[in-house]
């Protein structure tokens, strides 16, 4: 008979769950955007059964999306268990937009199943396949839960289902058969043993808390700090989400960072600052009050790209200069925060030494720390840069075109930003809540003039640059 199995999820995995409520939904997700036409039946529609088939052999590289939670006894804390109930006809779900299956009725079905939460009694994951979209089209909408992956393991998934060739290769699925569940008191016995023994790595830790200490301070002080009152922040949030899009030309994003200076993502944070500041002022409200307005910037800890499932990110709060109306200073403004988080607070070890020290003891201790960081509106939008790879890919011979990514918000933020780079593009995905951001389109309108704005300024210094006055460049 099979050892018994289970995987304990770690402290910032396990938050994840803790901080999603009944208006928050913590999942991460992408609309993938496919050509339709290698993967169409001669009698019209999709081959569901060979998109199942291959999928299934795309879980025998990824073992997370067969399990499902289970908690210690007394304790609480989520383990991974195998799901003896996996039915991938669960997972992958079909649907097909009405006609004339437009982009617009698009992003509101994607809205409506990025709104639905999880089924925690099951693996914490689903698929749409969606049909019948125009410009012959597929969208597939890829839904994980927070706990199960952060932005960078997610490119792992992508790599799993997609190649770089339209030369197909399908694999047989293997057959899978889950291990069995441990007793009760094997789940308390090795809890027990993971915290006896966490206590002891701790009187180890004291030289790394020496020199992370300033870090830690800054982590702690940034997040107690809160901030001015927005459109980004509300007591509370509905349920229901909007979600949008756009893209931007990659080399010319490229092109405004090796002109005006800083780097890609430097660009892309001083383009949404500008667009809160554009937003801001379409409301009416005085965008010169808006000092202390910060977003939280995720930095991945990961040593390698894709990878592992689990979460491996440190939280950066970064004030961004809403209240600077030139977008030429606006960018050096913004180029000096993240420097500073980057370099001088040192930030990201002290975020690492916290949730290092909550996983050999208790969650507790950055649960506390977020929820209150989440009450007090220490930040007021999560922008998420993830990069993606540049080479075309393709699903079963099928090219894919676009991907934006999505974000979660917690329960007082009323606007989240991803953005993914593939195949020469940065595409960008909004995630709004849908009482308290109605205009969410009007937001994304505002981010295409930033950009647009940036552009025409960096084809104006163009000529200096090439005439010898660079700026701080950097990749």
């Amino acid at each position: 008979m099979a050892e018994a199995f289970h995987e304990r999820l770690s402290a910032l995995d396990a938050i994840f769950l803790d901080l999603e409520n009944e208006t928050a939904s913590m999942h991460v997700g992408a609309v993938l955007l496919f050509d339709a036409k290698p993967l169409t039946l001669d009698s019209g529609g999709l081959d569901m059964e060979r998109i199942t088939k291959y999928t299934l052999a795309a879980l025998d590289t990824m073992p997370r999306y067969r399990q499902r939670l289970s908690r210690v006894p007394g304790f609480g804390h989520p383990v991974w268990i195998e799901d003896d109930r996996f039915n991938i006809n669960f997972h992958l779900r079909h649907t097909r937009l009405p006609l004339p299956g437009d982009e617009r009725v698009l992003k509101r079905l994607v809205g409506r199943l990025f709104s639905q939460r999880l089924d925690r009694s099951r693996p914490l994951w689903e698929f749409w396949i969606v049909e019948g979209i125009e410009n012959d089209q597929f969208a597939l909408v890829a839904k994980a839960h927070h706990c199960m992956v952060d932005g960078v393991a997610g490119v792992g998934l992508i790599e799993a289902l997609l190649q770089m060739t339209p030369v197909v290769t399908e694999k047989e699925p293997s057959s899978w058969t889950p291990r069995p569940a441990p007793t009760r008191a094997q789940l308390l016995q090795a809890e027990v043993k993971h915290r006896i023994n966490g206590l002891r790595k701790l009187s180890h830790f004291g030289p790394r808390i020496r020199e992370n200490f300033l870090g830690v301070a800054r982590v702690l002080q940034s997040g107690m700090r809160p901030g001015p009152e927005s459109p980004f922040t509300a007591p509370d949030i509905s349920p229901y989400r909007r979600f949008d899009w756009t893209s931007f030309d990659l080399d010319e994003v490229k092109a405004v960072k090796n002109t005006l200076g800083g780097t890609i993502n430097d660009v892309v944070v001083a383009t949404t600052t500008a667009a809160i500041r554009r937003f801001l002022e379409a409301r009416d409200l005085d965008a010169n009050a808006m000092e202390g307005f910060r977003a939280f910037l995720p930095v991945s800890t990961r040593k390698t790209s894709g990878g592992p499932t689990g979460n491996q990110v440190a939280m950066l709060l970064a004030e961004l200069p809403v209240s600077e109306p030139d977008p030429i200073e606006r960018l050096k403004k913004v180029i000096a925060v993240t420097t500073k988080l980057k370099k001088d607070s040192n930030q990201t070890a002290g975020a690492e030494l916290l949730e290092d020290v909550a996983d050999l003891t208790t969650k507790r201790l950055i649960l506390d720390i977020s929820r209150e960081a989440i009450r007090r509106h220490a930040y007021h939008v999560v922008v998420t840069n993830i990069p993606g790879p540049p080479l075309r890919l393709y699903m079963l011979g099928a090219e894919l075109k676009a991907m934006y990514p999505l974000v979660p918000i917690p329960p007082t933020q009323n606007l989240g930003i991803a953005l993914f780079s593939y195949n020469g593009g940065l595409y960008w995905g909004f995630n709004g809540d849908w009482e308290g951001f109605p205009d969410l389109h009007e937001f994304v309108e505002s981010l295409e003039a930033s950009f647009e704005e940036y552009k025409q300024l960096a084809a104006a210094r163009a000529p200096e640059v090439s005439a010898g006055q660079r700026p701080n460049v950097s990749r």
